[in-house]
């Protein structure tokens, strides 16, 4: 009995010496976790930073406001030195009533001391967007800035540290060595690049192993907008252009991808608005270091200014790699037949196809897409000219679509598959009625589909329809 006794003990004993729970008080348990000495060094250096231009100045001292982008907090570290370490932190300041009012400031640790070893300047009243990127190959990072001068007006400007002397110590009598603080024009960056913009993006579009700065810019008239390129070569950039279709007004999307064919050529697709609210694709490439407008080089449009890729307003989705081959492609929709008073005007067909390297642009698949009810089907090539599509909406927690078999001069269509979208308590009994199958589960929705027998073979089974169906998710841009 005592060895068991023992055997029960001992593990218990174990495991709560493991814990630590008998070594700490109820205080302990609840404590927030500590800073470390470093975060506390680094904002009393920061605040060090502000005060002094506050004193300079005359005023208070904002946080700059961040606005888009993957880089938006008030203080980021990052790996400035590609040394794989971030030990740089960046802190984004404004000057309230001056020029160059947005500051931003980079520091490092100098002999386990933060202090200010680098600064950008620049005019607005918020940052759009900040980058870290290498643009000329040294190794190391720039900072790339797009600086939002006044509401829709934006300048992109990019700087680089490597011209900045590394920081010095100064060593004392009495105490060991402090980091020695550098003047204000000796902590500048170096600017590479400023140029008004409407968007940019980075991307290795001329496949040299450098990121290039690829900017729009567009004329608010619609007569004159365009891409440019800034490709680092030795000492400086280089620039290469191309025209945007004749008539946008507003960018909507720069969408950095590739083209098809055997090797994944870069390319930049760009999304933009015309006056009457619809919207064109342009797809841009580097053709022997000239940069070259695909869409508008094909001669498929009407206007050879204008691109042939036309969204409209009612598609509800853009450009998009929909077959999942690291390749985007651009949607034109085709109208379905109506049926009397059916709502099938209300529906479109889908043709998606890409872009290769040539500027041909060639046929991928067909889907019907079902924004609204977020899903949407592949269409097999034998249903083209041979359905129509209407919506039954009248159940509650229940959104149907048919699919209805009506080749052309045919009598009334007959449905031959219903796809439904169901919510609510009763959402599982309804996707198990008689005939039914489910398609899909999420966390408030079922997915489920029936087939009807109407003496036509639609080519599905339900094994078939299943690899067919797709759900859209939430982090789609459809333009």
């Amino acid at each position: 009995m005592r060895k068991k006794w023992l055997r029960l003990i001992v593990p218990a004993g174990m495991l709560l010496l493991l814990s630590g729970c008998l070594f700490r008080t109820p205080d302990d348990l609840y404590r927030l976790p500590e800073r470390s000495a470093g975060y506390d060094q680094l904002n009393a250096v920061i605040r060090t930073v502000r005060s002094e231009l506050e004193s300079e100045y005359g005023t208070s001292i904002d946080n700059a406001v961040i606005v888009s982008g993957e880089n938006t907090a008030t203080i980021q570290l990052q790996d400035l030195d590609g040394d794989g370490e971030r030990e740089s932190a960046i802190t984004f300041l404004r000057v309230p009533g001056i020029e160059k009012a947005i500051k931003i400031y980079i520091f490092n640790q100098v002999d386990g001391q933060y202090q200010v070893t680098g600064m950008v300047e620049g005019d607005g009243a918020t940052i759009h967007s900040v980058d870290y990127v290498d643009l000329n190959g040294s190794g190391r990072k720039e900072i790339v800035v797009n600086w939002q001068i006044s509401t829709g007006v934006y300048q992109v400007g990019a700087y680089t540290l490597d011209e900045l002397a590394a920081p010095t110590i100064k060593q004392t009598n009495d105490t060991a060595a402090v980091p020695q603080a550098q003047k204000k024009p000796d902590l500048m960056a170096t600017e590479l690049l400023l140029t008004g913009c409407s968007g940019y993006r980075l991307m290795d579009i001329d496949q040299d192993s450098r990121t290039e700065i690829a900017v729009a810019v567009l004329d608010s008239g619609g007569v004159d907008s365009y891409v440019e390129i800034y490709s680092w070569q030795e000492a400086d950039f280089t620039k290469t252009q191309a025209p945007l279709s004749a008539g946008v007004v507003t960018l909507s999307r720069m969408l950095p991808d590739y083209l098809a064919g055997e090797y994944y050529t870069p390319a930049l697709y760009v999304t933009c608005a015309l006056a009457d609210g619809s919207k064109t694709v342009d797809v841009l490439a580097m053709r022997n270091d000239q940069l070259v407008n695909l869409a508008l080089a094909t001669g498929k449009s009407d206007d050879p200014a204008v691109s042939p890729n036309i969204l409209q307003s009612y598609l509800g989705v853009g450009p998009t790699d929909i077959n999942g081959d690291m390749v985007v492609e651009l949607p034109s929709p085709s109208p379905l037949p109506s049926y009397g008073d059916s709502s099938a005007a209300n529906f479109w067909l889908i043709d998606w196809s890409q872009y290769d390297k040539n500027g041909s642009c060639n046929p991928v698949m067909t889907t019907y897409h079902n924004v609204s009810d977020s899903w949407y089907l592949v269409i097999p090539d034998q249903w083209k000219n041979q359905i129509t599509i209407s919506r039954n909406d009248s159940l509650s927690g229940q959104r149907e679509v048919v699919f209805s078999w009506w080749p052309a001069g045919g009598q009334e269509p007959v449905p031959f598959l219903s796809i439904y979208r169901l919510t609510g308590n009763n959402r599982t009994a309804h996707a198990n009625w008689d005939g039914r199958f489910i398609l899909r589960e999420e966390r408030d929705i079922i997915y489920a589909a029936q087939f009807y027998d109407c003496g036509w073979d639609c080519g599905l089974n339900q094994t078939e329809l299943l690899d067919s169906f797709r759900t859209i998710q939430p982090s789609w841009n459809s333009d």
